[in-house]
């Protein structure tokens, strides 16, 4: 994955004052005053204290080759502590080939920066908010959508599940017309359909395909998704039937069209409905993303949806995921 460094972008903590030396005494105290506030925003890793707290994970294997032969070895410059494997020779720490090798940030920054996306900021509120470059934080939004990779792979429904497909509109420089140069309308290529099911408990979102769903991209997109024999509440389209018959589901199917103007509490596809509400608001706060990256965006949505409920216990889940799971990408890849 390639990271754009076209676009360089100021650093939040310059004023047009910083580091003249012929600044009136208001325009000083402003960049002073900048200064102090990013400073505290940003603190050095050795201040967060975090060494104490990755220093109570014990490994047990080697980051590189996987051994079970390591030793510790002393600590680096910031307090964390190192290991050596006598298989491979190599030194190492707990946060060797993660997300966190060779950060310059703290980890107490990428918890700010979850709990801002979970209280559903965009990227730019959040990097402004926390004073980061944009290109920082488009940097770490990358490391987590790799994280993220495969995240709602386990995700099973069972018991009532509903079942419904959401669109979001390609760019604008991807729009295909017609030989007449007029725009496809409708549910067409221009269209990308997003399948979204649920229970009672969890939610699955799944990118199907451009242009209309499909038998095939449904039962693709769900058959490892839903429990045999569930039963399904959804809509009469007709490319569900499929995956109702190869997964024995027993299935109550609604013309939405008639359920238009239902107060919510009556309507039996308010629950799946209100997922698409909340995804497509979701996205719309996202609105310039490139669309090869939905299904990151997507991924992302689904942490936000599923249990646990509380934020901060998702930046947990996400934090012990980040030390289990072996992902390595530096700034300029």
């Amino acid at each position: 994955m390639k990271y754009d460094t076209k676009h360089v972008t100021k650093s939040r903590r310059i004023t047009p004052w910083t580091g003249k030396s012929d600044s009136s005494s208001l325009e000083s105290f402003i960049d002073l005053c900048t200064e102090r506030d990013y400073e505290h925003r940003h603190p050095s890793v050795i201040e967060t204290g975090e060494a104490e707290f990755l220093n109570s994970y014990e490994l047990s294997s080697c980051r590189f080759c996987g051994s079970s032969l390591i030793t510790k070895e002393g600590y680096s410059s910031t307090g964390v502590r190192r290991y050596k494997c006598k298989s491979c020779g190599k030194r190492f720490t707990i946060l060797t080939n993660t997300i966190f090798d060779s950060r310059k940030l703290p980890i107490s920054e990428w918890i700010c920066f979850l709990l801002d996306l979970f209280g559903y900021a965009s990227f730019n509120m959040t990097s402004k908010v926390n004073r980061n470059s944009s290109n920082t934080t488009k940097y770490w939004v990358k490391k987590l959508f790799l994280l993220l990779e495969g995240i709602q792979d386990d995700v099973v429904l069972d018991g009532k599940v509903w079942l419904d497909e959401t669109f979001i509109k390609v760019r604008s420089e991807d729009i295909e017309t017609r030989p007449d140069g007029k725009e496809y309308r409708g549910q067409s290529r221009n269209q990308m359909c997003i399948g979204i099911a649920c229970n009672k408990v969890q939610s699955v979102f799944l990118f199907e395909g451009n242009g209309k769903t499909s038998a095939r991209k449904t039962l693709e997109a769900f058959s490892s998704h839903i429990k045999e024999g569930s039963h399904l509440v959804h809509d009469k389209e007709a490319a569900h039937g499929l995956l109702v018959s190869m997964l024995n589901l027993t299935d109550e199917s609604y013309d939405s069209r008639k359920l238009k103007g239902i107060p919510d509490k009556d309507n039996p596809l308010d629950r799946v409905n209100d997922l698409c509400d909340l995804l497509q608001r979701f996205l719309a706060s996202h609105s310039s993303f490139k669309r090869d990256s939905l299904q990151d965006y997507l991924n992302l949505f689904s942490v936000m949806m599923n249990p646990p409920s509380n934020k901060y216990e998702k930046v947990k889940r996400i934090l012990e995921l980040s030390f289990e799971k072996p992902i390595l990408m530096r700034y300029r890849d």
